[in-house]
């Protein structure tokens, strides 16, 4: 299977590029050591005097002093370590796993320079909306953002505090790999015809193979599970999330959470350093990357377990999950890289994400041709690490995966059957029914992400679903945690986008602003907008202990749901007093949660209030997107660049000057969150 950018789409990225400097420092290389096989004579069993040859002379290696502050693989080879981390330049280009000693500080490194097109030198990671910026497409090059001014007050240069690892080559490795016989491939009756992307993918397209070490019967009987710092290495870790009336403060120990099992235990699943380091970063950074709330990280812990559960390579789903697992941090690893100089590195590390993406998609679709492949766990946590990927790698071309995602919840029975079986079956233990859920949590939200985009109504989420409300564990979610909103809010949200997709699309759209007491070809739709408006406006979550973030996440949403009735419904103007007040209070709670970094989540309210403000306060929303540089990827690129087209047009009074008909004009519809 493809996946190309839709040929309509402008060439965004390839225009901005040429307008971007970028540092020309080049990475370091250190040459192999050549070694030199002695030759032995022939024969099985009697030792063979060798035969007198030259010597070649040695290469004289260079001296080093030992280190005592590097990490402990280059103290046990005795030698220099550059201390970068979390994975020294030693050991990447030596290919061995980068071990470090707890409490060592990261080294910091000096900021490159490189210069503005007015000659004024900047950091490479200044950011702003002083730059305009543009998405990513599906090719295998990075956003970048061109240098164009917007009378907006400079930038404060930042250092970007996160780690990265540096991309290597891929590893080969035929002596110690086998491929595993192909899974039974059924092409009749078979659920991949029920599947809409999947219904014409031809069963002899060259399609991917997962290769592992041989030895699978050295594996323990019980595969590892992540174990949590309060749990013993032979239970497993329950994801059952607390209670929505038992809220805690974020825990130290989930700050660098301890979940990822022993290497050793991930060696037969993540057989290359490459993968190691990269399924490494994605348990350490995922916390502070993916939830909004970052106490702990319900997602891991119910990704993870369907990788190990299996041996490798027999379960087509769960290689399919685990390819996506590795794509995501791929992708955020490619960000970190482009926020420096390393040019390069950002390219090949978006390079190797975009094929993690592919490889899984075509497991995927390998996974659907079986009724056992297609109803499973694995396989639907591998449409929306897919779909997180997506949001990751700018926002665009997820509809077909998203549209996957929710095929595969319907040839189940659709949510409600999910969760009933569930919670009936006592073959599933609390912790599957809770994973269960929790991935159909995330698929909703996500669905209302990608409608408010498309402007279509939700579908797994309608006023008539009662999966959402009348499960007999409701109070016991995640929702919270992931997305920083009450779960009972939710539908509320749900219901606004559904009332906005009909007035976008249907005939009873309002075309003019009816005065008070004035005359209206459709009262109900005017009843109906004013009820919404005004439950927005009085919806409160009166639970004891809610978060902070929770309510100000709520209020964020109350808010910019009000900009839309009020500008897709009642067509009410830019300038208006009451857009301009919703506004106004996005964006500085959205400000808010960013200074406490716990930003994640809050990109679409920003995107809609942003798209309302006009001079001086505009550096406020350059500030903001600054601030979600530290927490996001490139989706960021995609908000700034609606953004930025959205002023232009406000400023020029001309036509279409909203984001949803600057994604209309650029045929662009985005995921993000």
């Amino acid at each position: 299977m493809k996946d190309q950018p839709p040929e309509n789409l402008p060439p965004i990225t390839a225009t901005m590029a040429d307008n971007i400097a970028y540092s020309s420092t080049p990475n370091t290389y250190i040459p192999a050591t050549t070694y030199y096989s002695s030759s032995h004579g022939a024969g099985h069993v009697h030792v063979v005097a060798p035969q007198p040859r030259s010597e070649p002379p040695q290469r004289k290696r260079p001296k080093y002093t030992r280190s005592k502050t590097g990490c402990l693989t280059c103290r046990v080879k005795k030698i220099k370590c550059d201390e970068t981390k979390p994975i020294c330049n030693r050991c990447t280009h030596g290919q061995r796993d980068c071990t470090w000693p707890e409490g060592v500080p990261t080294r910091k490194k000096a900021t490159p320079r490189k210069d503005n097109f007015d000659g004024r030198p900047s950091t490479a990671e200044s950011s702003g909306l002083s730059e305009t910026s543009t998405p990513p497409t599906r090719d295998s090059t990075p956003p970048q953002r061109p240098q164009n001014d917007y009378s907006l007050p400079p930038m404060v240069s930042r250092r970007h505090s996160e780690p990265f690892v540096p991309p290597l080559a891929p590893e080969h490795e035929p002596t110690r790999r086998q491929i595993y016989p192909p899974l039974h491939h059924p092409t009749q009756n078979s659920v991949l015809s029920m599947i809409p992307e999947m219904s014409t993918y031809p069963a002899s397209q060259p399609r991917y193979d997962p290769t592992y070490p041989t030895a699978t019967s050295s594996m323990h009987p019980a595969l590892p599970r992540m174990v949590g710092p309060s749990h013993p290495p032979n239970h497993p870790l329950p994801i059952r999330p607390m209670s929505q009336h038992q809220h805690q403060p974020p825990s130290h120990q989930w700050t660098h959470p301890q979940m990822l099992p022993a290497m050793s235990h991930m060696e037969p699943f993540f057989h290359t350093p490459q993968e190691r380091n990269l399924i490494r970063h994605y348990c350490d950074k995922s916390l502070s990357i993916i939830m909004a709330i970052p106490s702990e990280n319900p997602i891991v812990a119910a990704n993870l377990p369907l990788v190990l559960d299996r041996p490798p390579g027999t379960d087509t789903a769960a290689e399919a999950l685990r390819m996506a697992l590795l794509g995501v941090a791929a992708i955020h690893q490619s960000f970190l890289l482009s926020q420096t100089s390393v040019t390069q590195g950002a390219e090949d590390m978006f390079k190797t994400a975009h094929a993690y993406r592919m490889n899984s998609k075509q497991l995927l679709a390998r996974a659907c041709t079986t009724p056992e492949g297609a109803q499973s766990d694995a396989a639907l946590a591998a449409c929306i690490s897919i779909s997180l990927m997506d949001i990751f790698s700018g926002g665009r071309n997820w509809a077909k995966n998203m549209d996957l995602a929710k095929t595969l919840v319907n040839i189940r029975g659709g949510p409600s059957a999910l969760l009933s079986r569930g919670s009936h079956l006592q073959s599933v233990s609390a912790d599957q029914n809770a994973r269960t859920r929790l991935l159909l949590e995330i698929l909703a939200v996500y669905d209302i992400a990608g409608c408010i985009s498309s402007g279509k109504e939700p579908t797994l989420l309608t006023p008539s679903s009662d999966w959402w409300s009348d499960d007999s564990e409701v109070s016991i979610s995640y929702v919270e945690q992931v997305f920083g909103i009450s779960r009972m809010f939710v539908p509320i949200l749900a219901r606004v986008i559904t009332f906005v997709s009909r007035a976008l699309h249907g005939a009873n759209r309002i075309t003019e602003i009816v005065e008070p007491g004035g005359e209206n070809s459709n009262p109900d739709m005017i009843s109906e907008c004013h009820e919404l408006y005004n439950l927005l406006e009085t919806w409160v979550d009166h639970r004891e202990n809610v978060p902070r973030r929770v309510h100000t996440g709520n209020l964020v949403y109350q808010k910019t749901a009000q900009i839309l009735l009020l500008r897709d419904v009642l067509q009410v103007a830019a300038t208006d007093r009451l857009v301009q007040s919703c506004s106004d209070t996005v964006l500085t709670l959205c400000l808010e949660c960013t200074s406490s970094q716990m930003g994640v989540d809050l990109v679409w309210p920003a995107i809609i209030a942003a798209s309302h403000v006009y001079g001086v306060e505009r550096a406020r929303v350059a500030e903001l997107f600054r601030s979600f540089r530290l927490q996001c990827c490139y989706e960021i690129a995609t908000s700034e660049h609606l953004v930025v087209q959205v002023w232009k047009r406000l400023d020029q009074e001309s036509p279409g000057a909203d984001w949803r008909s600057v994604m209309k004009d650029m045929q662009l519809s985005v995921l993000v969150l």
